[in-house]
């Protein structure tokens, strides 16, 4: 049953990726840094006992790693289409 959620976001993340490309990138990249900041902004009241305090932080650093990997899969992208581009280019001039 794993196995067939993972296949099929994979399969869904590809199409959006390939329909929607940078726009698709960028609203997950946004949704992520709303995300945090929201988390920040709760960091204000849970500073009233240790455990909030880690909780929080625990999800600050999470959202934090999905931002690095969107952006780690947004230069990918990028790199892909230079690559495209790039070959494109070769194939005209030859």
């Amino acid at each position: 049953m794993i196995r067939l959620i993972i296949h099929g976001a994979h399969w869904l993340d590809t199409w959006l990726r390939d329909h929607l490309g940078r726009a698709y990138t960028a609203t997950l990249g946004a949704g992520l840094v709303i995300g945090i900041i929201a988390t920040v902004h709760g960091l204000a009241s849970s500073f009233a006992t240790t455990t909030n305090v880690l909780k929080i932080s625990a999800v600050a650093a999470f959202q934090l790693a999905l931002l690095i990997n969107q952006l780690a899969q947004f230069h990918e992208y990028r790199e892909d289409r230079l690559r495209r581009r790039e070959e494109r280019q070769r194939a005209r001039s030859s």
